[in-house]
């Protein structure tokens, strides 16, 4: 489902925008929760006016007794109002906020590898996890600023009625200032897109020098010319948010500023002209004076709407995104749509070209060739030349530019992918280590006390309990380690890529001359990246990959 999104410049807008969110995101009714906020504005605001009734009561010598009855149970209202919204509106955002994150977590595993690729690992989790943060990070102070616009709105209501002159004059400051406010606000929003963009470009910079810390340690003058190319962005970042925080300042006094310059004006010029007016004088005072703290807290959350905007808009954008990129295809694998028992699978003039590239960067095929059941198939070549992207295309992460693969006798749509890719188990050199066995795959301790022994690990993973954990564990553990999962998981077709790169030359013998060829024993299918060639002969074929053809097999 796709969102359109838009960028609010005001509190109100951002309210709208809030609501929006919220219609799409909550099931239960919230409108008591708004009712409730009014009800305890308007509370509020009668504590105001009884407060002056009551001060014009005292000086004629008039019994307090209902003013005083009355004040407690208008701030019960207040209170008890005041108490039930903000926390029933912070229960139902952050149960919009926690809805959005899963819908989107879920969304991700729909994605196909070209868009993560396009975006990148760590700008995606970025973009997931901090928007849907500050939302729910914002929720306590916007609940405040919502509540206090009702105030702010009934208390305004109340000077009508008592001076609407004072009224008059009051809404073209209030006017005014809204014009001052929209222009500092768009300075400010303009500014925070900028930090943003600086702020990215920095943490992908530093991701790169820690990274590549040993080489730039090494190399002192690389990492001279990364440091000062950090300094540069930071810099920037820096000088704007400078300029933005000298804005934000101005916003915050002027909410007490403006009541302050409209005082001289209410008290003495207007009673020269107004008899009514000059009666009233100390209860509007008094309700202007009110109305500093509640048009302070408005104006002081300027930057938290901004960030808020920017957050709300963001997570819809990334959806909407994320909605483009989603194939709408059937996920569920069904009893018709089984690859199991397959017996060959073939490519048929195969051809894959990455959208960015030209006609022949970075393209393979076209390729046809035949990957026969229990099969052991040895894929290598030279870096660069097109192994990865032909194992990607094999176990179904991208599609095919032209061409098709065909299992048995059914040529793959793309309506196929999810039950094809359910063949696979895979172990890709860029993949990160690390991530534990879960419970269902650890669940068969006879079955892991098999492999481990035969991945020669059982000595080290005596507590199976730790979730097979791999902090411990050197680079060719681990990657060991990772080769037991893959054997748990128990599907036909095992994809390895180099998987021996970090492992001694007596394991490497182990691994090719007796593990894989006891595992082709077992019916599975291997098909291995591997540079290797003291163990060409063990495999059924061996496919010589050289700038994206496939030269001999």
């Amino acid at each position: 489902m796709l969102y359109s999104y838009s960028k609010p410049n005001n509190l109100t807008d951002t309210c709208m925008k809030l609501l929006k969110f919220l219609d799409r995101e909550v099931t239960e009714p919230y409108s008591q929760v708004i009712i409730i906020a009014i009800i305890s504005g308007m509370a509020n605001s009668l504590l105001l006016s009884i407060i002056n009734h009551a001060t014009a009561a005292l000086a004629n010598q008039e019994d307090l007794t209902q003013y005083f009855l009355l004040y407690l149970v208008a701030f019960g209202l207040f209170i008890y109002g005041q108490w039930y919204a903000f926390e029933k509106a912070i229960l139902i955002i952050e149960g919009a906020v926690f809805k959005a994150k899963n819908r989107l977590t879920r969304k991700v595993q729909q994605l196909e590898l070209t868009f993560i690729e396009k975006v990148g690992n760590k700008a995606l989790y970025h973009r997931l996890t901090q928007s849907d943060h500050f939302i729910s990070q914002s929720i306590p102070v916007m609940v405040a600023s919502i509540q206090t616009l009702v105030l702010t709105v009934f208390s305004l209501a109340y000077l009508c009625y008592i001076s609407p002159l004072s009224f008059l004059f009051t809404i073209v400051a209030l006017g005014l200032g809204a014009l001052y406010f929209i222009v500092q606000s768009r300075f400010i929003k303009t500014g925070l897109h900028h930090i943003k963009r600086q702020e990215n470009i920095h943490f992908s910079l530093v991701d790169h020098l820690i990274a590549n810390f040993k080489a730039i340690k090494i190399n002192q003058a690389k990492g001279e010319t990364l440091l000062q190319r950090i300094e540069t962005v930071s810099t920037d970042a820096h000088n704007t948010l400078t300029s933005v925080r000298k804005k934000e300042s101005h916003l915050w006094s002027f909410g007490r500023l403006f009541i302050y310059a409209l005082l001289p004006i209410i008290v003495f010029i207007i009673p020269s002209f107004s008899q009514g007016h000059a009666d009233n004088i100390f209860q509007i005072t008094a309700t202007l004076l009110f109305l500093i703290g509640p048009t302070s807290l408005l104006v002081s959350t300027a930057p938290l709407v901004s960030r808020l905007n920017a957050a709300i808009d963001d997570l819809f954008l990334l959806e909407q995104e994320m909605d483009s990129a989603i194939i709408n295809t059937q996920l569920a694998i069904s009893s018709e749509c089984c690859f199991v028992d397959f017996q060959r699978i073939q490519l048929n003039q195969l051809y894959f070209k990455y959208p960015t590239s030209n006609e022949h960067s970075g393209a393979i095929g076209p390729l046809t060739q035949t990957i026969h059941q229990g099969e052991l198939l040895f894929i290598v070549g030279a870096n660069g030349s097109g192994k990865s992207t032909l194992l990607k295309l094999l176990t179904g992460l991208y599609y095919p530019s032209s061409g098709q693969i065909q299992i048995d006798q059914t040529a793959l749509e793309k309506a196929h992918y999810a039950a094809y890719r359910h063949l696979f188990s895979t172990f890709f050199v860029d993949s990160p280590l690390g991530e534990p066995c879960t419970d269902a795959i650890a669940e068969n301790h006879k079955k892991l006390d098999y492999w481990l022994k035969k991945m020669k690990l059982n000595h080290i993973m005596m507590n199976k309990n730790d979730d097979l954990g791999f902090s411990h564990l050197s680079r060719g553990q681990q990657t060991r380690l990772a080769f037991v999962a893959m054997m748990l998981e128990d599907k036909p077709i095992l994809v390895i890529d180099d998987l021996t790169a970090h492992q001694d030359s007596a394991f490497c013998q182990y691994f090719y001359e007796t593990l894989l060829p006891e595992i082709k024993h077992m019916g599975k299918t291997v098909i291995a990246v591997t540079h290797d060639e003291r163990y060409f002969h063990k495999a059924d074929q061996v496919w010589q990959m050289d700038n994206g053809i496939i030269k001999s097999a």
